[in-house]
């Protein structure tokens, strides 16, 4: 597990949002907040990818793997649950890709529709949710706990570059969507941040993005931080993965 310290990357997301650009020098070019990942793995497959990147980044889920009807319309289907979980106060539902699903799961099904329900939903709501308020266009579903990646890039560019053009080249150059598939990049007045919540990322891809920021912003990768979109202390993965207790359920 990685020991963060946030001072630098809260300063830093201040500075963007406020807009005022302050150079921090050497210090900004070695940050506190994250060093060069010093263990670089690629993606594994189906498996959960191997990172260093634990602690409040990882998040344990419940997930919703959904099979729909011939036919039937993905985004009607995700429309008609995310209005029933407003209704029933169950919290937002968020979008992920099945890769956020064992690799066990996946080989009896691969979704067409994957939806993650807020942090302390226990696999059992979820399936209670399911029961009661499946669409009818649902033709199978699974639920399964699920460890995600839920974390923030931020970075200030070099003097004379835009954080807009920033963007721009982020979006140009196409290595955040092979590495993340699904982000969100936010334009801040003196910088750039994008948000990640999906399948766990392992070093190398993590490098790999952080490298392309830096790019884009014109500077080096290790002035791209990262850090947990939320607080909490999330999950730590340095003896291992957490045994998730509950199984998958099917219907």
């Amino acid at each position: 597990m990685r020991i963060h310290r946030p001072t630098l990357l809260s300063l830093v997301l201040l500075l963007l949002i406020t807009g005022v650009v302050v150079r921090l020098g050497d210090r900004l070019a070695e940050p506190d907040a994250v060093p060069v990942a010093a263990t670089v793995t690629d993606d594994a497959g189906d498996e959960l990818a191997t990172t260093t990147y634990d602690g409040p980044m990882i998040r344990r889920r419940a997930a919703i793997a959904i099979h729909p009807v011939a036919g039937a319309d993905r985004a009607a289907i995700a429309r008609e649950l995310r209005a029933v979980a407003a209704r029933e106060e169950v919290g937002e539902l968020t979008d992920s890709t099945f890769a956020v699903f064992s690799a066990e799961m996946l080989e009896y099904l691969v979704p067409e529709l994957t939806l993650v329900m807020p942090e302390g939903v226990s696999v059992h709501r979820a399936e209670a949710f399911m029961r009661d308020f499946r669409p009818a266009s649902v033709g199978f579903y699974l639920v399964e706990t699920v460890l995600v990646h839920d974390l923030t890039f931020a970075v200030l560019p070099v003097a004379g570059v835009a954080p807009a053009t920033v963007r721009d080249r982020i979006d140009a150059e196409g290595v955040l969507a092979d590495s993340l598939n699904r982000y969100e990049t936010t334009v801040q007045p003196a910088g750039v941040t994008v948000r990640y919540f999906g399948a766990v990322l392992s070093d190398g891809q993590i490098a790999r993005v952080r490298a392309s920021i830096g790019r884009a912003a014109g500077v080096p990768a290790e002035r791209v931080l990262v850090e947990a979109s939320r607080p909490g202390a999330g999950v730590d993965l340095s003896h291992g993965v957490p045994n998730l207790v509950e199984p998958p359920h099917g219907h």
